[in-house]
């Protein structure tokens, strides 16, 4: 015979106090209670294996204590990161995560966002690709808490974990000036969202503080500009995308002197088919990248790259939204995370030669 089920009556007269205090622990009520009286609560909660109605705290009115975290893809580890900060964070303050992917379909984005709105969820984080005003506004609408985090357009005045992406662009080809090389090419899918539009701004303008002309023929685009290419943000196709914009890269009467591309796996890609073709890097050709994946460090040449915190990315967003849900004061809504070099072996330093 089934074991009969946990009440909160139960739990009342495990911890020795009353129906109303176990209530107000478990429904995570503002009202005052002692913490040694919670944890009692709790503790005796856990070795009667409640599990709370959901259903029933819906029709109350109560919070149903879930969040959902939507991302272009979970392959990515980027996101696949991120999504790994922000679950750590929602279980340590007792919520559970709904992690979806749009695959970069704004179709699929838009059919979850409904299935969390009819879902009743609390809140979404959300890391668009497609976002546009009309959209936008449709957000603001929802009696759903949203943070935007990662792909956030640059007028965006609500809630969000950005990061400075036209910064990284120029940080990166500063570096490979630094390094001595002046025909540097940028390499890119689509350029159907923020961040890549971003990455070339900084790049142009870089050039043009060192006094170079950016050249359309450096600029190299695989699948088109437009969002419907098919070009999507998961590991298999943004290295196989590198390994396109290489053969791109090739077809050209001479090579440049460096390549930036919009995230490692897509300058991995790269790599790998300029090496097939006996190109070395970075003897021949140096390489940067932007995200700073964990695999960029063992793969070889180890890949020098434009850190973007993923980690600190989907924890910030999950602490605004989780405060934001309770009630609690938030300092800083808006948040802009910068960028970081880091120097691997990709890249090759230019020295003048000494005259003896």
């Amino acid at each position: 015979m089934a074991s009969k089920k946990a009440t909160i009556a139960d739990i009342a007269k495990r911890a020795g106090v009353s129906a109303a205090t176990v209530s107000r622990v478990m429904s995570n009520s503002d009202y005052p209670v002692r913490e040694s009286l919670r944890v009692k609560v709790l503790d005796a909660a856990a070795q009667l294996n409640y599990k709370p109605n959901r259903f029933s705290q819906l029709l109350k009115g109560g919070a149903s204590r879930e969040v959902a975290v939507l991302v272009p893809s979970i392959t990515n580890p980027f996101y696949s990161q991120l999504i790994g900060a922000v679950e750590l964070e929602c279980l340590r303050r007792g919520y559970t995560l709904i992690i979806c992917s749009s695959q970069n379909s704004p179709e699929l984005e838009l059919r979850h966002l409904e299935t969390m709105e009819r879902r009743q969820v609390d809140g979404v984080l959300l890391s668009g690709i497609h976002l546009n005003d009309a959209f936008l506004h449709q957000l603001s609408r929802s009696a759903r808490a949203f943070v935007l985090l990662d792909q956030v357009p640059p007028a965006y005045r609500a809630d969000c974990v950005s990061f400075d992406f036209f910064k990284a662009g120029h940080l990166a080809t500063q570096y490979l000036l630094g390094c001595g090389h002046r025909d540097i090419a940028f390499i890119s899918g689509p350029l159907d969202r923020y961040s890549r539009r971003l990455y070339l701004d900084g790049y142009r303008k870089a050039l043009r503080d060192a006094g170079l002309h950016p050249s359309n023929r450096r600029i190299l685009l695989y699948g088109g500009d437009s969002a419907s290419s098919g070009a999507d943000p998961t590991v298999e196709n943004s290295y196989c995308c590198g390994r396109e914009l290489g053969r791109m890269l090739l077809r050209g009467d001479y090579l440049p002197d460096a390549v930036m591309a919009v995230n490692d796996m897509m300058a991995i890609g790269a790599i790998k088919l300029l090496e097939q073709q006996g190109v070395r890097v970075p003897n021949d050709l140096s390489v940067i990248g932007f995200d700073d994946i964990s695999v960029s460090a063992l793969v070889s040449p180890a890949l020098t790259t434009i850190a973007q915190p993923a980690a600190e990315t989907g924890q910030l967003a999950a602490r605004i939204l989780l405060d934001r849900l309770e009630g609690k004061e938030i300092r800083e809504g808006q948040v802009v995370l910068q960028p970081a070099l880091v120097e691997r072996e990709s890249v090759r330093r230019l020295h003048k030669k000494v005259r003896r």
